[in-house]
């Protein structure tokens, strides 16, 4: 299998999120205009018809921050990660995904030193949360594993004691 397609597809995806971040600050700059707008307004001596408008466009500006944020891949892939609402401070994650051989990738496993095509990544992150939502990520890696070791208990072992340092989400 040649390289080409997955590479057309990787610069696909690459402008995608470009185009998405663009899109994404576009309405959050749209969004913050309006709410200047609102304030200058009502600083000022509002007449009856800005009554009416400035609630209207207040909604509108808010609604466009929103949907700017829900845009952007960057703010989108924290809200995934996001864990409960009552989660403050700092906090281990572990993610674990297949790797497969159509990926084209050859890695080292971790605890055999061999090289594979196929096998487990294992990503960690400890991150700054508020509220829930990851704020700042303080540090991240990643492990691979042969099918054999990633079956076997010290990869297991692995996850328990990261996971008995501090409480851990996990997701597939």
């Amino acid at each position: 299998m040649s390289d080409e397609p997955a590479g057309t597809v990787a610069l696909a995806d690459t402008v995608s999120d470009l185009m998405y971040g663009i899109a994404g600050w576009m309405l959050v700059g749209l969004g913050v205009l309006g709410i200047v707008s609102v304030v200058g307004t009502a600083m000022g001596d509002p007449t009856n018809s800005d009554v009416i408008a400035i609630p209207i466009l207040l909604l509108f500006s808010l609604l466009s921050i929103t949907f700017g944020v829900f845009v952007n891949p960057p703010f989108r892939r924290r809200l995934n990660r996001r864990q409960t609402i009552t989660r403050f401070g700092r906090v281990r994650s572990v993610d674990r995904r297949v790797l497969h051989a159509v990926e084209g990738r050859s890695e080292p496993c971790v605890e055999c030193s061999t090289r594979m095509t196929e096998g487990m990544i294992r990503r960690y992150r400890e991150e700054f949360v508020v509220a829930g939502v990851p704020v700042y990520t303080l540090s991240e890696g990643k492990n691979h594993y042969c099918p054999d070791c990633a079956l076997s208990d010290s990869a297991h072992n692995a996850d328990q004691q990261s996971r008995a340092a501090e409480p851990a989400t996990e997701r597939s």
